[in-house]
């Protein structure tokens, strides 16, 4: 009976962490996307008053997410050498990943008025990835723990 017991609470555990994996991978998704606007932000903000140069604001920028610090070093790095950057695109989707390598690899090619348009053209494309990814965590994200909980009940039951 113990053993039974015991078996049902390390299931119910195990569907928690899943749950709760799926909900930090969600959650980071949306951070991942608000961090890349703010990067996008400052770096408008940059061209209209500052006008520094792009490996500048890209060393400047404290970037939240691990994977945009990584995208960010790189373009960096490609950029202060002469090469086209090639950012790492981690876990992001087929059409995110295409926008999101299409939009830093093209940062910093064109004159300061067609780059200001082609930074608030990126920041309304991806924003609309980023509320996707932020509806989605809202929606589901936290409710996926208490789902991998039951799942995990459900399969102690099951093997009851």
């Amino acid at each position: 009976m113990t053993d039974k017991l015991l078996i049902a609470v390390c299931l119910g555990c195990i569907g928690a962490l899943a749950g709760y994996a799926v909900c930090v991978r969600m959650k980071r998704r949306a951070e991942y996307f608000e961090d890349l606007d703010g990067f996008l932000r400052s770096y408008f903000q940059s061209l209209s008053f500052s006008m520094d140069t792009l490996p500048e604001v890209m060393g400047e920028y404290r970037a939240r997410s691990a994977l945009l610090a990584g995208q960010l070093s790189e373009c960096s790095r490609a950029i202060r050498a002469g090469t086209k950057p090639s950012p790492p695109a981690g876990w992001l989707k087929g059409d995110e990943k295409s926008a999101v390598m299409g939009v830093l690899g093209d940062l910093g090619t064109r004159s300061s008025s067609a780059e200001k348009n082609a930074v608030e053209n990126a920041r309304v494309k991806l924003g609309e990835y980023g509320k996707r990814a932020a509806d989605k965590y809202a929606g589901t994200g936290r409710a996926a723990v208490k789902l991998g909980f039951l799942a995990g009940l459900l399969a102690a039951v099951l093997l009851w």
